[in-house]
């Protein structure tokens, strides 16, 4: 007499589980905290631009977007890169946060990126001659270095 034995694994409770866990964390990228509060503002004039008025005049500093236009330029291949971590997430390779640690690293890395080669509007021939350079968003690289990502629940 023979036996056999079958076992049924029903997984998709753990599925759900999974992606419902993905669902609820978010990545929030840019300058935190107390001791980068003057490169958030640096990242803020930036990104925005701002004109400062003075007694004799104004001073404009035209908007420069790195976070903005990166998301735009790169959001596409955000999605591409999560969406090839399902399978990992659904097996149990990998779980939801190490996802967005991933995207987040990799979000902060694309920032870098466009920030260092970010050229337009260039910089005005006097600030070129102040810092010794004509990128309009490096100067020490102290703004590149700060820029961070945090993963938080929704």
């Amino acid at each position: 007499m023979c036996s056999v034995r079958v076992r049924g694994t029903n997984r998709i409770p753990q599925l759900i589980l999974s992606m419902r866990e993905l669902g609820a964390y978010g990545i929030e990228v840019g300058v935190y905290g107390s001791d980068d509060s003057y490169y958030a503002m640096i990242a803020a004039v930036h990104e925005f631009g701002i004109t400062i008025r003075k007694a004799k005049g104004s001073i404009v500093l035209p908007e420069r977007s790195f976070l903005r236009t990166t998301f735009d330029e790169k959001n596409d291949e955000w999605f591409k890169f999560v969406k090839k971590q399902i399978p990992k997430l659904l097996n149990g390779q990998t779980n939801a946060r190490t996802i967005c640690e991933r995207l987040g690293a990799k979000m902060v890395g694309d920032i870098q990126i466009k920030l260092t080669q970010l050229s337009d509007p260039p910089n005005a021939p006097s600030t070129i001659a102040q810092k010794g350079s004509s990128n309009p968003l490096i100067d020490s690289g102290g703004l590149r270095m700060r820029i961070t990502y945090k993963v938080v629940r929704v």
